[in-house]
């Protein structure tokens, strides 16, 4: 209930940049998906709970760049953090059965598997791209066609002790997404 309660809030985040826009996008896909797997009624939740999310989508749509990749505005070079932040929120989105442009993801998805080998002597980025990419092949990970994700795992997996905290868990999330639970323990 404490999560539902502050959706007023998030109608009011800004919507300037890609970065501000999937911080609005992703909280409201999962309080959706939430709402929707506790059985919520819908008057439980903001009315425009909906239209954030298709407006959100637009937008990400709008700012991808022509390889794929997103940068932190519609203009400029495509970045590799937020490429991959976009990718893990249009997966989370795809999975909560949001309908969203599997072309779109899909070349973003391109991008980030071409990109992610330029990351190897930088792990801490290669494993927040690497979740991303986890995270959108989660569904389907017996289809994993990209090289670079294996050899990208294989890389950080022999780094996996100077990894910090945080990149050590995300390593651990994209074991689980690409089925090896043992490595994920």
């Amino acid at each position: 209930a404490v999560m539902f309660d502050g959706l007023p809030y998030l109608a009011q985040y800004p919507y300037g940049c890609v970065e501000q826009t999937l911080s609005r996008f992703v909280p409201a896909t999962i309080a959706r998906k939430a709402a929707k797997d506790l059985g919520m009624p819908a008057t439980r939740l903001p009315p425009n709970l909906d239209d954030m999310t298709q407006k959100g989508l637009q937008r990400l749509y709008d700012f991808q760049h022509e390889d794929g990749g997103w940068g932190w505005w519609k203009d400029g070079e495509s970045d590799h953090w937020m490429t991959a932040y976009v990718v893990w929120g249009l997966s989370l989105a795809r999975d909560a059965k949001l309908s969203v442009k599997e072309d779109v993801l899909s070349r973003a998805k391109d991008f980030l598997a071409k990109e992610i080998v330029e990351e190897e002597e930088n792990p801490d980025m290669q494993a927040f791209m690497l979740h991303a990419l986890g995270a959108y092949y989660a569904p389907f990970a017996d289809q994993l066609t990209s090289a670079a994700v294996p050899k990208a795992f294989d890389n950080l997996w022999q780094k996996r002790e100077s990894l910090n905290a945080y990149t050590r868990a995300l390593l651990a999330l994209s074991a689980h997404y690409l089925k090896q639970p043992d490595k994920a323990k």
